[in-house]
């Protein structure tokens, strides 16, 4: 009986970092209007460098909040050795992308499961950044064209909400 209980707490205290995040980062879990109307600062920005450890970025267009010219990105790197997966959903028209799904997004799996998102970036792609929303699937986006729907509909959920 000893045995039995020992292994039992054992288990339970064992796989309590398996079954969810212990406190999910920012942005995790949002809607899409969610994630517009809870973030700060979001801009449309260019890589300008890309080490392993960090990723600078260089602001094209500030959406929503205001930020400096420049910024470096430190969280959600996934190492350059990591395939790089760029893709735009076909400018984000895929039902897919729109689903409520928190599974999809461009980027793999990374070592701490969905409770640490990472992105693979590629260096002059642009990019729509949620800055205080890092833990979202979508905080990172490609963004290839002018008519992407993504970027169509943050622009538009930023003027509705202001």
């Amino acid at each position: 009986m000893k045995i039995s209980l020992c292994t039992l707490v054992f288990s339970i205290f064992f796989s309590l970092g398996v079954l969810a995040c212990p406190v999910p980062p920012p942005g995790y879990g949002l809607t899409h209007a969610e994630l517009v109307q809870k973030t700060p600062t979001i801009v449309l920005a260019k890589t300008i460098k890309i080490t392993d450890k960090v990723v600078v970025f260089e602001v094209i267009e500030n959406i929503k909040g205001q930020t400096e010219k420049e910024f470096f990105w430190r969280r959600s790197r996934i190492p350059k050795s990591v395939k790089h997966i760029s893709t735009d959903f076909n400018r984000h028209i895929e039902p897919a992308f729109w689903s409520s799904s928190i599974l999809v997004r461009r980027a793999p799996v990374s070592k701490g499961g969905m409770c640490n998102i990472a992105f693979t970036y590629e260096l002059g792609e642009v990019y729509l950044v949620f800055r205080e929303s890092w833990g979202h699937a979508h905080s990172n986006e490609i963004i290839k064209s002018k008519d992407d729907k993504w970027l169509a509909f943050v622009k538009e959920s930023v003027v509705i909400g202001s």
